[in-house]
């Protein structure tokens, strides 16, 4: 789940109906879902966080406190594709792995 921010070139009116609340909620989920799923990945196993949104606080950020809260995992790489640059839609992948 994310906001949809990414994709507003193809659905310009969702910015009017995004609530702050809604993506309170939905970062809270982010987390959840974060924290819950990386705790079935064995050693050396790897997982993709992905969202289409190009906010950092759904993106870079929640990945710096998955990474604060969760030692036992690094970031390989990550990447923001930006709708203005690309011509296609944003979104955000980071691709961790667990190391011990």
């Amino acid at each position: 789940p994310c906001s949809g921010i990414g994709v507003l070139k193809r659905n310009p009116d969702s910015k009017w109906k995004l609530q702050a609340e809604f993506v309170d909620n939905i970062k809270k989920t982010q987390a959840d879902i974060l924290d819950r799923y990386s705790s079935m990945l064995k050693v050396n196993g790897l997982m993709v966080y992905a969202t289409c949104s190009i906010m950092p606080s759904e993106n870079e950020d929640q990945v710096a406190i998955f990474l604060e809260n969760n030692k036992n995992f690094r970031l390989h790489e990550d990447i923001k594709v930006s709708p203005s640059k690309s011509g296609f839609d944003g979104f955000y992948m980071a691709l961790f792995e667990r190391t011990e």
